[in-house]
């Protein structure tokens, strides 16, 4: 198994509210990003404590766990509390008018043996690569949100202009609904997280042309990112990709 993840500011941004860990740590594979939301340095922090405290929370407590789900359900929400509560801090006393709110998306993988665990919150997105390119997310989005209702056609959520709208966030709310779910994974699957830097600027189609099991996990991120950066490039992008390099014994 190998994974690799990388960011990048873009062409237009003047600093990098994604972060990013990814580590295997005893029989776990994790893989963390956070995109952050609020302006400048608020985002930063925010995503930076985000994947912070959902690894350490991961790494210390998944012993106690016998459902995974579960543990990234409470990793998710401490996230939350700890950001919320700082929110509550640095806004005393200000007027309504003048709060600055950060909050971060969140996505956390977590690879145990043959079975992907992951948690979802926000427009970052997962992606698996097998017999087909698929998207494991779904947005929390006010662009998605108008699409599934039949408010948006696919051709008008291209142009979009207020994609950057998130309907659920880390630490803006004081509780938080989390998405989770597993499934299986097998030899030569490959997986994708990333921030929406990437699929605002490239399609499913034209991001899976560069996913193919022949080249390395880092050798895949270099090339997304270039080729994002070969663009507009109008946002951070953070890619990290997940490649089952043997077979999984049960």
């Amino acid at each position: 198994m190998s994974f690799y993840m990388n960011s990048d500011k873009g062409n237009v941004r003047e600093n990098n509210e994604d972060n990013f860990l990814f580590e295997k740590f005893e029989k776990l594979n994790i893989l963390i990003l956070a995109d952050g939301v609020g302006g400048h340095d608020n985002g930063e922090i925010a995503s930076s404590r985000a994947v912070s405290i959902v690894m350490n929370y991961i790494k210390n407590n998944y012993k106690l766990y016998s459902e995974y789900s579960l543990l990234l359900i409470d990793a998710f929400c401490e996230a939350n509390k700890v950001i919320y509560e700082l929110n509550l801090e640095i806004n005393s006393g200000e007027e309504e008018i003048s709060k600055k709110v950060m909050g971060t998306t969140l996505e956390v993988l977590l690879i145990d043996g043959n079975t992907l665990y992951f948690g979802h919150v926000g427009d970052s997105r997962i992606y698996i690569k097998d017999e087909s390119f698929r998207m494991l997310t779904k947005d929390h989005s006010l662009v998605q949100y108008l699409y599934s209702s039949g408010a948006l056609t696919e051709e008008e959520v291209k142009n979009y202009n207020d994609k950057n709208s998130i309907l659920r966030a880390i630490g803006m709310e004081k509780h938080v609904e989390v998405d989770v779910e597993s499934i299986k994974i097998k030899s030569k699957d490959i997986l994708l997280v990333c921030s929406d830097g990437l699929t605002n600027e490239l399609d499913d189609d034209e991001i899976s042309e560069m996913i193919d099991f022949k080249y390395s996990a880092k050798e895949m991120v270099d090339n997304i990112i270039s080729t994002v950066k070969s663009g507009l490039a109008r946002d951070n992008v953070t890619v990290g990709i997940f490649k089952n390099d043997e077979e999984i014994l049960c």
